[in-house]
């Protein structure tokens, strides 16, 4: 069995994730610049580093749309926890 080590460079880019589950929502690369403020070109270069990283794709594009692949599901997932997860810390420093 190999032990797996993973320190901060195997950590996933929020803004990268942000970006990537931004635009699963909009479901256009235009649609989720606007939204975060950001150019087209942004969005698609965040895309590729988030890809890059985890080494597999997560789009499979057709045309201007595009779907999910398997990575990108657990990606999306992911994106959407951690806003969760974030929602809920906010709420608790707010009561102390």
């Amino acid at each position: 069995m190999t032990l797996i080590t993973c320190d901060y460079q195997c950590m996933i880019n929020g803004i990268w994730l942000e970006t990537f589950t931004t635009l699963c929502e909009t479901e256009h690369f235009t649609r989720a610049a606007k939204r975060l403020n950001m150019t087209q070109p942004g969005v698609s270069q965040h895309l590729r580093k988030l890809e890059h990283h985890l080494g597999r794709p997560l789009i499979s594009q057709d045309g201007k749309s595009f779907s999910l692949t398997p990575a990108g599901e657990a990606i999306l997932a992911l994106g959407l926890s951690r806003r969760l997860e974030e929602k809920q810390l906010r709420e608790s420093i707010e009561v102390d």
